[in-house]
């Protein structure tokens, strides 16, 4: 792109043409330069003809090259929205995905059935009168965030996770969003079950990809994403198995289980959870708005 003088519409056209043309959304252009004038998107519609600043024009060109070489986008703006907020994400954490919105609006329509609406009376932790919630693997720390932001009764968060540099970004975010998580280095769910401590909900977004689907995907994941958070063994389903033994030494009844799951392991999921549960009636797997498998959930009574 040789041109040092541009105007709104024709950096976002040039952009979007430059992307597509190396198979990345043309949306990544609006998102850049969005980044790069400190405009929300309306205003970035309204000023269509305003002529960019020759150093902000090189900055946002640069950086589409560099997303359409297969860097995310959202690690050169350093930040992705997820539930209406904004986390800080980086090369230590995925990128989070609309989809485990969908896990949370779940959970939150399943926690009454587990309190019966009453946090005095039925969730009672170790003498505690708030609901206690785990994270496995938080991340990002997106989960555990949204939940302690978005749960309507009293609510005491933990979230774990093997990689301290993950931990890192997720302290962050809870400090920045207001979020008190408590946040504990360790494998699944052992660093719990050494401290003796329950929880009444169990919710987790483990690693589901399988090994053998790695020369499948796009550079811009498996490149630049932790492959500790993406893949799993074979068939994706490694951490299921270690996880699901875990849960019974944590989980206290009424007790919530919600997994987030790849499409087509649904079945496979649930029947982990009723080998170590074979009385619970209430195993359920529920598919996202684009009619995939996502997620599975557990009442244990």
């Amino acid at each position: 792109m040789k041109n040092n003088e541009m105007k709104v519409f024709e950096a976002l056209r040039w952009a979007s043409s430059f992307l597509q043309k190396h198979n990345y959304e043309s949306r990544i252009g609006e998102l850049l330069l969005i980044y790069h004038t400190g405009w929300n998107r309306a205003r970035l519609l309204a000023e269509r003809m305003a002529i960019l600043d020759q150093d902000m024009l090189h900055a946002f060109v640069e950086n589409v090259e560099r997303a359409a070489s297969g860097v995310p986008v959202q690690h050169i703006i350093g930040s992705e929205e997820f539930y209406g907020r904004q986390f800080r994400v980086n090369g230590d954490v995925l990128i989070p995905r609309p989809e485990t919105e969908e896990l949370i609006v779940a959970v939150l329509h399943k926690i009454p059935e587990v309190c019966r609406g009453n946090a005095e009376e039925t969730c009672k932790p170790d003498g505690n009168s708030s609901l206690r919630i785990v994270d496995v693997g938080t991340g990002s720390g997106i989960i555990a965030v949204t939940m302690k932001l978005e749960v309507a009764i009293p609510s005491e968060i933990v979230a774990v996770d093997i990689s301290p540099s993950a931990l890192r970004v997720a302290k962050e975010n809870a400090l920045e969003l207001g979020a008190d998580v408590e946040f504990i280095e360790g494998d699944l769910l052992s660093p719990l079950i050494d401290r003796g401590e329950k929880v009444n909900v169990v919710l987790s977004n483990p690693p589901y990809i399988p090994e053998g689907d790695r020369s499948f995907m796009k550079e811009n994941v498996v490149d630049h994403e932790p492959s500790l958070a993406l893949f799993a063994g074979d068939d994706g389903l490694d951490v299921y198995r270690n996880l699901v033994k875990q849960i019974p030494e944590v989980l206290l009844k009424p007790g919530l289980i919600g997994l987030e799951i790849g499409h087509g392991q649904g079945e496979a999921v649930a029947k982990l959870i009723r080998e170590v549960y074979p009385q619970c009636e209430q195993v359920e797997v529920k598919n996202d708005i684009n009619g995939k498998e996502r997620m599975v959930l557990a009442i244990v009574k």
